[in-house]
């Protein structure tokens, strides 16, 4: 990981999140409870330092790291940031109970995506007592996210694999690097086999919006998740 000794040029580090320009110093992180719907810079949380932890626990070189950092900086956007961009690799796996997809792509980013997996009946869920459950063809409150070293999302859904219906969207939460303040804008159905959450955040240093979401869409039995 790079050093932690931040120069003044990055702490005012210039980021792209999700494609967006922005300045930042900051991330917000936020669980949806209680009804809020908003969250405001989390302090002595860095955006890169936590970017570059990330790259480091999937295998990403310091050199690439600093390619990746000098190109935020410069105001591109990296490759994980849309699940539009296609991965040079991806593994696939059950771990924890979940799906979990990481995902390296041509510029050295990573996303690591995850849809909690339904426990069939009789299964015992004490180390996780409000986990992802199994009824029929239902898969109730079933966790959903995607984490790219500067942005997390995630919520939970309950959805019909015969139907291909989400039936409920809840629980979001999110972490924005380079955000002052976050709120979440929407979480929802746009239509009967989507579930989406989107999160607008205030970006730290100008006065920025940039809107970010995360969605888990339903389609001949399978839940596959999208973001953007």
């Amino acid at each position: 990981m790079g050093s932690d000794i931040l120069t003044f040029k990055e702490n005012l580090l210039r980021t792209t999140t999700f494609g967006k320009t922005v300045l930042g110093i900051a991330a917000v992180t936020c669980m949806l409870v209680a009804g809020a719907t908003s969250a405001t810079a989390a302090p002595a949380v860095d955006a890169f330092t936590e970017a570059r932890s990330f790259l480091s626990q999937y295998g990403v070189d310091a050199q690439t790291q600093d390619a990746l950092i000098a190109s935020y900086e410069a105001g591109e956007s990296w490759d994980s940031f849309s699940s539009d961009s296609v991965p040079v690799t991806t593994t696939s796996s059950i771990k924890g109970g979940f799906q979990e997809d990481i995902s390296h792509y041509a510029d050295g980013s990573v996303s690591v995506t995850r849809i909690e997996q339904a426990k069939k009946p009789g299964v015992s869920t004490r180390s996780s007592p409000r986990g992802c459950t199994v009824s029929g063809s239902n898969r109730n409150n079933c966790t959903v996210d995607t984490w790219v070293g500067l942005i997390r999302l995630s919520f939970k859904a309950s959805y019909n694999v015969s139907t291909n219906t989400v039936t409920n969207v809840y629980g979001a939460g999110w972490q924005i690097g380079g955000a002052c303040s976050a709120s979440l804008v929407y979480l929802g159905k746009p239509a009967k086999n989507i579930g989406r959450m989107d999160v607008n955040a205030q970006m730290c240093g100008v006065p920025y919006n940039s809107t970010f979401f995360l969605a888990v869409t339903l389609k001949r039995g399978v839940a596959t998740k999208s973001w953007g």
